[in-house]
């Protein structure tokens, strides 16, 4: 066999572990490393732990706001639609951060119930989405590919 042969054998079956063990891993974590983050519907579906790391993406519901007057504590409801998951956030809250906003929390479920974020990330509403709650047309809304 010449070194060429030899190369490729060697680089096919480097290839052929790598694809295992990326299998091997996804398979050992229940292929929960692949998640994001999770609706709110998909996390109170879950099952096993769900005290910690686990991302959870949705709309802050309207009028369910409660801010502290002191300190930096909010809890509000996230939802997708579907269902609804009460949160706790002590932090610096985004200014971002209102109803019908996406969110994206970072914590894990209490034992009451309540999911403590750890992280609080608020979408910003795109530039089309303003333009349109204004009436405004989007402006690539009719665009057409001119074969650039």
């Amino acid at each position: 066999m010449d070194k060429g042969k030899k190369l490729k054998l060697v680089l096919i079956g480097a290839g052929i572990v790598a694809c295992m063990g990326f299998l091997l891993v996804v398979t050992l974590s229940g292929g929960s490393g692949l998640v994001y983050y999770y609706t709110v519907s998909e996390f109170q579906e879950l099952s096993g732990a769900k005290d910690g790391g686990i991302r959870i993406n949705g709309k802050v519901e309207a009028g369910s706001i409660l801010r502290r007057t002191t300190g930096m504590d909010v809890r509000f409801n996230v939802t997708d639609g579907r269902a609804v998951l009460p949160v706790e956030y002590h932090g610096v809250v985004p200014a971002t951060f209102v109803e019908g906003a996406d969110v994206v929390v970072e914590g894990g479920l209490r034992q009451d119930g309540v999911f403590e974020a750890k992280n609080l990330l608020a979408k910003c509403p795109s530039k089309y989405e303003a333009a349109a709650k204004r009436g405004e047309k989007n402006p690539h809304a009719d665009a057409r590919a001119d074969g650039i």
